[in-house]
């Protein structure tokens, strides 16, 4: 069931994609699409039944809440989820809106299946509500339509009352006036950390790894601590006649664990983030402040010194002379952040990888001096 839904997940990740939404994991949802500033909120649903859809109903706040699921669904459990402000893709729908993602596709025209309005259709004298408002062309269900796969609602709405699950045989139940509380989703938690987004999800990662180690046998999430630092040097020397500018600037992460200069692009630091409801560690720097000053100042000074040579007439003779220049430590104007990045850390039957949880990066240099890297 996972494989089936990662497929699913990356088929709509990647449709989203090239048709410029930014699409993002999220641990309260599967994924969120983003454009012009709308937000979609996706969740994947196997089996789904009253208490998975009120869940992911009230927590839909920013945006418009898109459930997807592979199954056929009963028309009261759809209309229970339409009625809750829901928009569903059942197993119609879905291979319906791929269907016409792949030709837009072939067509060339994947860009525009924003502009494609909904279709809705009329049953028993009532047209189902969608949902849709004045925002259906920024939304990723006007980039689709609902086409002729939508539900039919019943013609009047009636009070939902113990019906029979098309999942097995089970049962669910709905009272008639007052809803009983679902079985809560454990919430992500909020990690007081100065740190990067966790973008990247375990399923994710471990799905990367799988190309790397074969076989994962255990995954674990660390927070690496991450010098960011800021340098600008402005100085001019003169030698003789001549003007030697040694000006410069940049900009690098600094692992605080082992001393490596990372060529890491670290962006959108927040003060705290949200995490997984599992086990992770906070990595605590072993660099200081101050150790991490002088290694810098030392590594930039060096960058910058220029060994210049000088040519000079002497009678007949061409005299030539080399000379350093460097700037001292007070030319530098160096600014340090300690910035903490979501690692994830995959071992398999030989080796280990570790993939950033903000980008998905598979890094090239252990980020610690105790990984057994591959």
């Amino acid at each position: 069931m996972i494989i089936m839904k990662q497929g699913l997940l990356q088929i709509l990740r990647d449709i989203f994609s090239s048709s410029g939404y930014n699409v993002t994991e999220s641990y309260r949802y599967d994924m969120v699409a983003e454009k012009n500033g709308y937000k979609t909120l996706i969740k994947f649903g196997a089996y789904p039944d009253y208490a998975d859809i009120k869940n992911f109903a009230d927590q839909v706040t920013d945006g418009k809440g898109l459930y997807v699921t592979t199954h056929s669904m009963p028309d009261d459990l759809y209309q229970y989820a339409t009625e809750s402000g829901l928009i569903v893709w059942d197993r119609d729908d879905v291979a319906l809106q791929i269907g016409k993602a792949v030709l837009a596709d072939i067509e060339g025209t994947t860009a525009d299946l924003e502009l494609i309005p909904p279709v809705s259709q009329q049953a028993a004298g009532q047209t189902r509500n969608t949902g849709f408002g004045a925002d259906e062309g920024n939304s990723i269900f006007g980039m689709f339509g609902q086409g002729e796969a939508t539900k039919k609602a019943p013609a009047v709405p009636e009070p939902i009352s113990t019906p029979q699950s098309q999942w097995g045989g089970g049962m669910f139940t709905q009272p008639e006036s007052v809803r009983s509380p679902p079985v809560e989703a454990s919430p992500p938690m909020v990690l007081n950390l100065h740190a990067v987004p966790l973008n990247v999800s375990k399923e994710h990662a471990t799905n990367i790894a799988k190309q790397h180690v074969g076989i994962v046998d255990n995954v674990s999430l660390k927070f690496v601590p991450f010098w960011k630092y800021e340098y600008s040097i402005n100085i001019e020397q003169q030698y003789k006649s001549k003007i030697i500018d040694i000006s410069g600037d940049g900009v690098g992460c600094l692992n605080a664990l082992n001393g490596n200069n990372e060529l890491i692009e670290i962006k959108d630091v927040y003060d705290n983030i949200e995490v997984p409801d599992e086990e992770y560690e906070v990595k605590g720097p072993v660099l200081t402040r101050d150790e991490a000053n002088k290694k810098l100042l030392k590594t930039i000074i060096d960058e910058h010194t220029e060994d210049v040579r000088f040519d000079e007439m002497i009678g007949d003779t061409i005299v030539s002379e080399h000379k350093l220049f460097k700037p001292s430590a007070e030319d530098v104007n160096l600014d340090l952040d300690m910035v903490y990045m979501p690692i994830w850390e995959l071992n398999g039957r030989r080796n280990s990888v570790e993939i950033s949880g903000h980008n998905a990066e598979v890094l090239c240099n252990p980020v610690g001096e105790d990984v057994e890297f591959m």
